[in-house]
């Protein structure tokens, strides 16, 4: 079940992008920048109730954002489309990435990166990267998380699946190992009086677990969305609990900025100011399910996203992200005491210096609290 050190993060590497359901970038593809930014003013303008706060012209900057094709970074593809970023001065460039996201950012070949939290980035903090952790970029909310547990339909059609006990001995799929997945499922087994020792884990990418339950080579699997409602929609597999349901307000992905960025502070802030109007349109259409909001979000993300359907966003249980994007840095040093104790981890990092939360304080100071 655990990998060595080193052969752990060559298998991290390679699964940064599954943990997160995100694509590789489509081959010969380069970057792509998004429409020059108009004219700014900053701040941005005052929700209504609170004061306006006085504007001035921003100069224009380029910020160069992984592409990562998937809900969570919702943010950036809704405060780029719905001009956030243009009001704040920033001119778009959309960096393709998958796995290898911290490598792009020290590389200096994309200034912002939205990724998830595992034992690979923690190992990259203790090497010394000089990046900082400023705004969530996923968690299990209320209602929202794309992961969960997924049984195979006819075990739970039959009674046999009767809770996590039930999972003794059963073939339980996973995308990786060393991810806030493992701590996830860690916890739903132990609520049923069990380890990872009780099941036979098998290594599955999410597209590959759709045969593996029709040929019934897999019990269950803990699975991401958009595949857990493909998996149902076929009756391949029936919904056990989201995650939200076994780990409320785990944070599971973050919003990581480079040295050169973090080196102009001001741009920093009109980032994440942007981003984090971008996060708050996306919680009230796809959260709370604000209809006329969703139907404003939706074709963003169709556009931006792996997801082309707008009857897949209707059925599947969203991605959770924050209003206030401020990462739960409790659930950030839990993941870490669990890789240290599992070995997926070798050096204890002090988690306040990953950490740059002044940006994302600032921006809803600015802004609000979200409402």
């Amino acid at each position: 079940m655990r990998s060595t050190p080193l052969g752990f993060v060559a298998l991290l590497v390679a699964g940064l992008a599954t943990a997160c359901a995100a694509p590789a970038a489509p081959a010969g593809e380069g970057s792509r920048t998004a429409p020059p930014a108009a004219p700014a003013q900053s701040p941005a303008p005052a929700p209504p109730g609170q004061p306006a706060a006085p504007t001035a012209v921003l100069p224009t900057a380029r910020v160069r954002i992984t592409d990562i094709q998937i809900t969570s970074a919702a943010g950036s593809y809704i405060a780029a489309e719905k001009g956030y970023f243009a009001e704040e001065g920033i001119e778009v460039e959309w960096v393709p990435s998958a796995a290898d996201q911290v490598p792009v950012l020290v590389a200096d070949e994309a200034d912002v990166a939205g990724a998830p939290l595992t034992a690979f980035l923690f190992n990259a903090f203790a090497r010394g990267i000089p990046l900082k952790i400023v705004a969530d970029h996923g968690a299990n909310v209320q209602g929202a998380s794309a992961g969960g547990i997924a049984i195979r339909k006819d075990l739970m059609d039959s009674g046999a699946y009767q809770g996590p006990a039930s999972l003794k001995g059963w073939r339980i799929a996973t995308a990786s190992q060393g991810s806030n997945s493992d701590i996830t499922l860690d916890d739903y087994l132990h609520s049923g009086g069990l380890t990872l020792a009780d099941i036979d884990r098998i290594n599955l990418s999410y597209p590959d677990m759709l045969p593996a339950l029709a040929n019934k080579a897999i019990d269950g699997a803990y699975y991401q969305e958009p595949f857990t409602t493909i998996a149902v929609e076929r009756g391949l597999a029936a919904r056990g609990p989201a995650a939200w349901q076994i780990r409320l307000n785990q944070q599971v992905g973050v919003v990581l900025l480079s040295e050169r960025l973090l080196r102009d502070r001001a741009l920093s802030l009109r980032y994440v100011r942007a981003y984090t109007r971008g996060v708050r349109d996306y919680v009230k259409g796809l959260i709370e399910r604000d209809p006329a909001k969703f139907d404003e979000v939706v074709p963003i993300l169709i556009e931006h996203t792996t997801v082309k359907d707008r009857a897949m966003f209707e059925k599947a249980v969203p991605s959770g992200l924050r209003g206030d994007p401020i990462p739960n840095v409790e659930s950030i040093a839990e993941a870490q005491d669990w890789f240290l104790a599992n070995g997926f981890q070798n050096q204890r990092v002090n988690v306040q210096d990953m950490l740059d939360l002044s940006f994302v304080q600032q921006a809803i100071e600015q802004l609000g609290p979200y409402r």
